[in-house]
């Protein structure tokens, strides 16, 4: 027999809270939710989990639990929550993960345990019939909300006149999980680089081995910088009234992270078109193996001094967006002049 187990954190300025579904096959089913008031991302995790696995482990521990959840979440728990949760998780039959498929439902429960004011510390339930009708309500509200948020590409013939190019190095290459480490961003006129932006980010974790070797960027920096809040204020003041935002992998990554945590502190979002490099070299169907930044870099001669930092990456993501302008150009000219 099993039990499976799915958890999701959510982050809404300082304070946090845990949406959890739990069915324990043949007995009954449930959503679950808590509010963990002001805390950190390393701390969040592991006491919606534990919490949870206490419970069950004392009338259940003869089954087997299926966790719903990325592995990724503990190895962002603190060493000494990661021991008691594995501990707990050894109590059962045996455990594995599996696939995520109620993120959208816990964003519900998430919605209706907020919606209800459910205090700070308090672990409540909701039934599965509860949570189908609120995600009726909100997916009618969702969808007229979503048809006016979504920002236009940028589809200009010629390079745009201004703008400002984004870069986030993350933990995560998923952005519901991802947490900032180091901002970047270069604003330009005419073709060329007016003002830069930079800054390292604390988001209350421990930055990964994985990312210090790949990016240079050391604890201590980490450590002593402003909180992610802080630094997503500072980049929107940078922004201003920018009419367009350039980044590579734009739409799937950097702007849907901007846009992630905007809402996650309340911050006034960002109107204008976007412009992503990423889809451009795409359009221009380029003779390369990938179109990964570092490929067309290469391609197009372009020197990344410091590849994985945020505003190096922005510098060479800039001079690609100069190369494929001049190359789309200069190939429609040819195109016409052998008509």
């Amino acid at each position: 027999m099993e039990i499976t187990l799915a958890v999701e954190v959510f982050q809404l300025e300082n304070r946090f809270s845990t949406a959890m579904y739990c069915d324990i096959k043949g007995i009954k089913q449930g959503y679950m939710f808590l509010n963990q008031g002001k805390s950190t991302p390393d701390k969040v995790f592991g006491e919606g989990i534990i919490c949870t696995l206490r419970i069950l482990e004392k009338k259940y521990n003869d089954r087997s639990l299926l966790l719903a959840f990325p592995e990724v979440y503990l190895s962002i728990t603190n060493p000494q929550t990661r021991t008691e949760v594995f501990r707990l998780l050894n109590q059962f039959i045996s455990f594995k993960f599996i696939k995520d498929e109620y993120e959208e439902l816990l964003k519900v429960v998430n919605h209706m345990g907020h919606t209800d004011l459910i205090k700070e510390g308090t672990l409540h339930g909701y039934l599965p019939n509860q949570v189908d009708i609120m995600k009726k309500q909100l997916e009618k509200k969702d969808t007229k909300e979503k048809r006016l948020s979504i920002p236009l590409d940028y589809n200009g013939i010629g390079l745009p006149y201004e703008g400002v190019i984004i870069d986030f190095e993350t933990n995560s290459p998923f952005v519901k999980y991802a947490r900032i480490f180091e901002v970047g961003a270069i604003k330009f006129k005419n073709g060329v680089i007016v003002d830069r932006f930079q800054s390292f980010s604390n988001p209350g974790i421990k930055i990964p081995k994985s990312i210090r070797e790949l990016t240079g960027i050391k604890q201590s920096e980490i450590d002593a910088a402003p909180k992610s809040s802080i630094v997503m204020k500072n980049l929107l003041k940078f922004i201003g009234k920018t009419p367009i935002l350039v980044g590579h992998n734009l739409h799937r990554y950097d702007f849907e992270l901007l846009r992630t945590y905007m809402e996650r502190f309340k911050l006034p979002p960002w109107k204008g078109q976007l412009l992503c490099t990423k889809k451009t070299a795409k359009r221009a169907q380029l003779i390369v193996n990938n179109y990964k930044l570092e490929t067309l870099c290469h391609l197009f001669g372009i020197q990344n001094k410091s590849a994985h930092r945020a505003l190096s990456d922005c510098e060479a993501t800039f001079e690609l967006l100069l190369a494929l302008y001049e190359h789309t150009i200069l190939g429609s000219e040819l195109n016409n002049q052998k008509k």
